[in-house]
Parts: structure tokens; C-alpha cells; sequence
């Protein structure tokens, strides 16, 4: 039986992950930019490329290279395209838990099947293991 831990996105079609790649890649780009001055301004200073004089009035003249209008096309453009990406229509990966039916999940943990069907429908579940991990026992009550 194979691992029962649930990784889908191997699933998806080839063309569906480059373009969400793609996606991801590029708001993080548009992310640094927005920084960018900031970055340029901070290493000038730590590096100690600007006289201690004009440090104020070096800061001022840079950090203003990101104009207003730019500021608010990013600041409504960000969660417009954001909340696009959350409306596509994602493909869904058929569900783990529709493949495997309880007597294979006691199986893999060597819990009894038993003990199992008792827990599924509980609120409060203690499980048991041992030093390494491996599950010992499992009750539906608190002991």
C-alpha cells in the first residue's frame, strides 16, 4: 500500500502547473520591485556610498521614485489579480479518503479495525505510540 500522505499537485496537467508557476513567479517579481528603492537606499547607506551630510536628502530623492499613480495601480491591481487567480477554475484531484476504506487505514497503522470504527465518529480521540512514533492503541474516551 502506498503512503497515505497526500501530495496532488503531481496530478495536475503539466500545462496547469507551469502556468500557476509562471503566475507565482511573476507577483513575486512585481513584489521585489515595489521594494526596490528601498533596497538601493538601505545598501547606500550600509555600504557608506552617500556622504553623511547628504544622507537625508539622498534618502528623499530616491525613495519618491515610485510615483503615486504607480503606487495605486499596485495597490488595486495586487488583490484584483489575486482574487482572480482564487476563481479560476482549479482542477480537483479525486480524494484520498474515497480510495482507501477504514480497513485499509488499520491495516497500515496496525490499529484494530475495531477500535477504529469506534473512534470515526467521535469528538475526543486519544491515540497512543511508542518512542518511535508508531501508533499503539487508539480509545474514543479520556483515560
Amino acid at each position: 500500500m502506498e503512503k497515505l500522505i497526500i501530495n496532488k499537485r503531481h496530478e495536475m496537467p503539466r500545462r496547469k502547473r507551469w502556468l500557476w508557476d509562471a503566475m507565482t513567479i511573476g507577483l513575486w517579481l512585481g513584489f521585489i520591485y515595489l521594494w526596490k528603492p528601498v533596497l538601493i537606499v538601505g545598501y547606500k547607506i550600509l555600504t557608506l556610498k552617500v556622504p553623511s551630510e547628504e544622507v537625508s536628502y539622498w534618502i528623499f530623492e530616491n525613495i519618491s521614485s515610485v510615483t503615486f499613480e504607480h503606487a495605486i495601480y499596485t495597490l488595486i491591481g495586487t488583490p484584483l489579480v489575486l482574487f482572480i487567480l482564487s476563481r479560476l477554475n482549479r482542477h480537483r484531484a479525486p480524494s484520498e479518503h474515497l480510495l482507501y476504506e477504514p480497513h485499509d487505514y488499520a491495516n497500515y497503522f496496525h490499529v484494530d479495525k475495531g477500535q477504529l470504527d469506534l473512534c470515526v465518529h467521535s469528538q475526543l480521540v486519544t491515540v497512543y505510540h511508542d518512542n518511535h512514533g508508531h501508533i499503539t492503541n487508539i480509545t474514543n474516551r479520556i483515560d
